[in-house]
């Protein structure tokens, strides 16, 4: 939330907006969080809110000197986390000896067309941000876009394998 905030001033709704088409493509937020979240940091001293005098009075977030400190203090910590891949037909295939196999094909078909379009969107998408994003958010969008092709050829060699076994 402090990183969205860094970004420029929020409302809850544009940091939705804001996660919603950048780090929302691979780290997940509930949308209570997005709304729940500026105001406790806001009791932390992290961001201030200020509150529209008429008409909607929502609140615009801004982070706060001490909102920064505390998100470069995040940025220089240790990651040793391994990535928490949430995948469904990863998980279908894993269970597909339960299962009718004949539909294997049909999963594989799909996740191949699910990480082809991703991918292709995520090309699209640095394509338009390219002259004027930084160079970490590029370098962040490269890894999606490898990760998406890398998945995207499994199914891919996946369907081959079913195909050919289904010539014989």
């Amino acid at each position: 939330m402090l990183g969205m905030l860094a970004h420029g001033p929020a409302t809850s709704y544009d940091l939705k907006q804001r996660v919603g088409y950048t780090i929302g493509n691979f780290w997940a937020f509930a949308h209570s969080q997005l709304y729940d979240e500026p105001a406790r940091l806001a009791e932390d001293g992290l961001v201030t809110a200020a509150v529209e005098e008429s008409g909607r009075r929502r609140r615009t977030y801004s982070i706060t000197d001490e909102g920064r400190a505390a998100l470069a203090v995040w940025l220089a910590s240790p990651t040793p986390e391994q990535t928490e891949v949430r995948d469904l037909g990863l998980l279908k295939l894993f269970f597909a000896t339960f299962g009718d196999e004949s539909t294997l094909l049909d999963l594989a078909r799909a996740r191949h067309a699910s990480h082809k379009a991703r991918g292709d969107g995520y090309i699209a998408q640095r394509e338009q941000i390219i002259d004027f994003a930084d160079r970490w958010q590029v370098k962040a969008l490269e890894l999606g876009i490898r990760f998406e092709r890398t998945v995207e050829e499994f199914w891919a060699e996946f369907m081959a394998e079913l195909e050919a076994e289904g010539d014989r």
